[in-house]
């Protein structure tokens, strides 16, 4: 009797490993897609924020953040999650504008190629030059002005000081060819 309890036993241990692996790797393929994504994003943005603004000192992204939004007993699921980057784009050692980027903003997963790729709307790319000054813009604005529900009332955030710094990003063809850039794609869990 306890040899049978014990292969019964050894039976379900085997296959809750089998199990807990399966979900394991699923997870583990789910973020390495996530990261081959999010990749795709910072490395457009980093070439254009050095070839198109002047006044970049370094570019540091902040890794691959992830709400994890699965099923219990489906487990990892590709689609679903919200995933995001965000980078911090230094215009001297402690002044700095954030901007954020989700991956199904600018990204769509492709069936057929089993990955994600740069998201069209109407034929053009959705991370194009004109979205990307757009989102530096409201980038350095948010690091100057805190919120207000009256668009004409601008309180400072920073120091004039630290405003003056901030305004030296220009949009410039000559770029900031000596940035140093610090990619991430460690994935990390959001928390809010």
């Amino acid at each position: 009797m306890k040899k049978k309890l014990g292969i019964i036993l050894g039976i379900i241990l085997i296959v809750s490993i089998l199990i807990g692996g399966k979900k394991y790797m699923d997870k583990k393929a789910v973020e390495k897609s996530y990261q081959d994504g999010i990749e795709l994003i910072q490395n457009y943005v980093t070439d254009y924020l050095v070839k198109n603004y002047e006044g970049i000192e370094k570019i540091e992204w902040q890794g691959v953040g992830v709400e994890w939004r699965n099923s219990d007993i489906f487990g990892a699921s590709i689609l679903g999650n919200y995933v995001n980057s965000n980078v911090h784009v230094y215009i001297s050692k402690d002044s700095y504008f954030t901007m954020e980027f989700r991956l199904s903003d600018e990204t769509e997963y492709d069936d057929d190629l089993k990955k994600y790729v740069l998201y069209e709307y109407d034929g053009a790319p959705v991370l194009n030059p004109s979205n990307m000054d757009v989102s530096v813009a409201t980038g350095i604005h948010n690091a100057i002005y805190a919120y207000s529900d009256n668009p004409d009332v601008k309180k400072l955030k920073v120091n004039e000081r630290e405003k003056r710094v901030l305004e030296r990003v220009k949009k410039n063809s000559q770029g900031s060819p000596v940035a140093e850039i610090i990619y991430n794609l460690e994935i990390h869990e959001l928390t809010y």
